[in-house]
């Protein structure tokens, strides 16, 4: 029998995906709420660069996204996913806050089973642009021939109804992926995609995705689980708009702005700067009725407005609207 021939050892590195180390597991839901957060970043400074934290949640971990956020800033990449039955899962990953081409990929989710040399071949075709808030990244519709990767900053998708409401669909963050659609199925834009702060997105050419993909099937198994989760999302709007009420829907949207603490407690940043149309745009609601469920949840000591705008949130009664325990429609 004849020998097969053995390949460079350099090609077996590059054809590879990264090894990462086993990541250290957390189950959170037991956690006391004043002190979750504290354990939480107490195991994260204990990891070395690469190495991951799998926490274990029963709720839409948005806020604690954003606490994170404020607290180690560039210091994290971010994976959670909705696993029905009230079980999620984050995947914190201690990254480099100065990581940039192949790096920057990496912490990226979808790319983050990638082979190396998709990871280095990609690198070579990736753009950087700057926005400014308020900006318009693509619009609905157009054929915007990127994905797009936010680097710094927060962005927002927004649809607009044919009478001229606009319809807030969520944020993106940092690592998050755009144009996730229109980079696939060759269409246009599913969503306007618009700078909420200053930002700055990474671009690579939807071909160039497309080729990688076709070559790799780890980084298309990566696509598809982001795209799974997608659609998990695009359900719980949908569930929420035909079936709760705006109260609730108010309450949800803020608790991703309500730190894991008791009592009173100012609010995460960037809610203070949320108007009553924002608000409305959010929940899938109208400003008159927004302002109706913000005095409804004032009045209850859920949160603490100043000139209409939310300054400090009691996450424990915002909870109780958004879960519907003491809240009559609105």
């Amino acid at each position: 029998m004849r020998k097969q021939a053995l390949l460079p050892a350099a090609w077996y590195k590059t054809a590879m995906p990264m090894i990462r180390p086993a990541a250290i597991s957390l189950d959170a839901r037991s956690l006391p709420a004043a002190s979750k957060t504290d354990h939480i970043l107490e195991a994260f400074d204990k990891l070395t660069l690469g190495a991951i934290l799998e926490i274990g949640e029963e709720t839409d971990p948005r806020a604690l996204r954003n606490e994170i956020a404020q607290l180690r800033p560039g210091k994290f990449s971010w994976d959670s996913r909705n696993l029905g039955s009230n079980r999620w899962t984050v995947r914190l990953e201690r990254i480099d806050e100065n990581a940039a081409g192949e790096s920057f990929l990496q912490h990226v989710h979808p790319f983050a089973a990638a082979k190396n040399n998709t990871i280095k071949d990609l690198a070579t075709q990736m753009g950087e642009r700057s926005y400014k808030a308020g900006d318009t990244i693509y619009d609905e519709g157009e054929m915007w021939p990127y994905l797009g990767v936010v680097k710094s900053g927060r962005v927002i998708y927004t649809l607009l109804s044919p009478d001229g409401k606009t319809h807030t669909l969520g944020e993106r963050l940092t690592h998050d992926t755009l144009n996730e659609s229109g980079s696939f199925d060759g269409g246009g834009a599913t969503t306007r995609a618009e700078a909420l702060t200053d930002a700055v997105i990474v671009t690579l050419p939807s071909e160039a995705l497309l080729h990688a993909c076709r070559n790799d099937s780890d980084l298309a198994l990566g696509f598809l689980a982001a795209a799974s989760q997608a659609r998990r999302r695009s359900i719980d709007t949908i569930s929420d708009l035909a079936f709760a009420h705006v109260l609730q829907r108010v309450a949800k949207f803020l608790l991703g702005y309500a730190r894991a603490s008791v009592g009173m407690t100012k609010g995460l940043p960037g809610v203070e700067n949320l108007s009553q149309a924002q608000i409305a745009a959010a929940a899938g609601t109208v400003r008159d009725m927004a302002a109706r469920a913000l005095l409804r949840l004032k009045n209850a000591g859920a949160v603490e407005l100043d000139r209409g705008r939310v300054k400090a949130i009691d996450r424990a009664r915002l909870e109780a609207f958004a879960h519907n325990v003491q809240a009559p429609p609105v």
